[in-house]
């Protein structure tokens, strides 16, 4: 499956018609996609697909190379894990909340570069701080007993991405960093 995702985020980000450029002064940004899980040792019986949204809005006229953009981010996932221990079935669930403020820098590849292909291409990155929610749910189903734990802490990020658009406002993209997956891939739409 993960060779799923790299196709398709790599024959997002070649096509030869695409319309993206940086994030500008006044202009929005909305992003809604699926992670790709975090890697883990357990063999879950279900797991939900991370569900990303992203805002995000054009601060700054040019700054540098490139332009500044902030908004939020809130992202969910979940699992169940079904395992046994001495003979005695038990069922594990996790829950994950992350939301926050975001900061990004789109870079104008045409200034760096000097090579009009990056026209056609956002490229940024950015930092994120906000609040994870865990909640965590045991279940020794041999007694019916049950163990439930909830936590909050601080959640930070730094990520990279790459956007482009089929047509002047709806386009896709794809962003490496860990909200609650490390790979997010989606739609993005800007007004």
């Amino acid at each position: 499956m993960n060779r799923f995702y790299l196709i398709l985020a790599m024959t997002m980000l070649w096509c030869t018609s695409i319309f993206a450029q940086p994030l500008t002064y006044a202009e929005q940004s909305f992003s809604i996609g699926l992670g790709v899980p975090a890697i883990s040792n357990y063999d879950y019986s279900s797991r939900s697909p991370a569900l990303t949204a992203i805002y995000e809005y054009g601060f700054s006229d040019k700054l540098g190379i490139g332009y500044v953009g902030g908004g939020a981010l809130l992202s969910f996932a979940g699992s169940d894990y079904d395992y046994r221990y001495l003979d005695t079935p038990f069922t594990s669930e996790y829950n994950y909340v992350v939301i926050g403020p975001r900061a990004a820098y789109h870079f104008d590849m045409v200034e760096i570069t000097g090579d009009s292909f990056w026209s056609n291409i956002d490229v940024y990155g950015g930092m994120f701080l906000g609040i994870r929610f865990q909640s965590y749910k045991y279940t020794n189903h041999s007694n019916g007993s049950e163990q439930e734990d909830n936590k909050s802490k601080l959640a930070t990020d730094i990520f990279t991405g790459i956007r482009y658009s089929f047509h002047d406002q709806i386009g896709a993209f794809a962003e490496l960093g860990y909200g609650v997956a490390y790979l997010n891939l989606g739609v993005n739409i800007r007004f």
